[in-house]
């Protein structure tokens, strides 16, 4: 798509907890990681972050409702094969450096982004391959480019798993729930920030995850774009942060989940078939982009 560090409470009870199992030098060997009864305790301090984490319907993906009767898309891989702690550790301590630098990121953007720039996030807060046609040259959609649709559905189930299971993890609070934002995208109202957030999803970014595997396959299915996805990928993720939904350490733990997946997924046979695809679906005759996608997003500088 989580904390600052691993949350304890030292008023939870000791079954509340079991240990990450430890495999080789991974990051989190040996860490407490909250076992179900700990995390129906969390809910509440959750909902709100995750409502807001990493879009999981056809409609937030594509920008339209998955037909009638579909199933919805199998990842390739079993769950869990992609492991978040081998790819990254826990999020900046409370008021470390690293924290310091995130909050001080996160307060500018809020007073510093123009108005065309927060445009811009707002509509990738809404949806995810449409945000993505202007840089792939091309539809991205059931009627253009269904394997293409295909191949994405699949790999997004398997790059949100391990984000998913950073953020019951870390539980690292989101910017408006440690101060007041000015803005924030959305229609729903900017709650008030907790003097003692105690949970929260914000790391990993969910969305960014989407965005960056998203520009991850484009680039390989389509080479020649692969400098204009990968910019846009960028800058997808970068709209979490002007959103204020997300640190910048969010989208950068993203980043390196969603490449980790795909280094894993180019091992599966089906994925492999499904890429092929993919690219020769794409070595087709081009279907000019429609207009509305032609509007120019301009990057901003980090």
């Amino acid at each position: 798509m989580r904390s600052d560090g691993i949350s304890t409470s030292a008023s939870r009870p000791s079954s509340d907890r079991r240990r990450a199992p430890c495999a080789g030098a991974a990051p989190f060997c040996g860490v407490s990681v909250m076992t179900s009864r700990g995390r129906i305790m969390r809910t509440a301090f959750m909902t709100l972050g995750l409502m807001a984490s990493a879009p999981a319907s056809a409609q937030s993906l594509e920008g339209v409702d998955r037909p009638a009767g579909e199933a919805k898309p199998v990842g390739y891989l079993p769950k869990e094969t992609v492991d978040y702690r081998l790819i990254v550790g826990p999020p900046p301590a409370p008021d470390s450096l690293v924290d310091r630098i995130d909050m001080s990121i996160s307060r500018r953007f809020q007073a510093e982004v123009d108005a065309e720039r927060w445009q811009t996030a707002q509509l990738d807060n809404k949806t995810v391959y449409p945000r993505f046609v202007e840089a792939f040259g091309r539809p991205i959609d059931r009627q253009h480019s269904p394997r293409l649709i295909r191949l994405l559905n699949r790999v997004m189930r398997d790059a949100a798993d391990p984000v998913w299971n950073g953020k019951e993890v870390f539980q690292r609070p989101r910017p408006y729930q440690r101060y007041q934002l000015t803005r924030r995208c959305g229609s729903s109202p900017i709650p008030a920030p907790d003097p003692a957030p105690r949970g929260g999803s914000s790391y990993p970014s969910g969305h960014s995850v989407y965005g960056w595997a998203t520009a991850l396959l484009l680039a390989e299915v389509a080479p020649d774009r692969a400098a204009a996805v990968l910019e846009r990928g960028r800058d997808y993720a970068l709209s979490r942060v002007v959103c204020g939904y997300h640190f910048p350490s969010d989208t950068e733990a993203a980043r390196a989940i969603a490449a980790a997946v795909l280094t894993r997924l180019h091992g599966d046979p089906a994925f492999h078939a499904d890429l092929k695809a993919a690219q020769a679906e794409h070595g087709a005759p081009a279907v000019p982009v429609p207009k509305a996608a032609r509007k120019p997003v301009e990057a901003q500088a980090d």
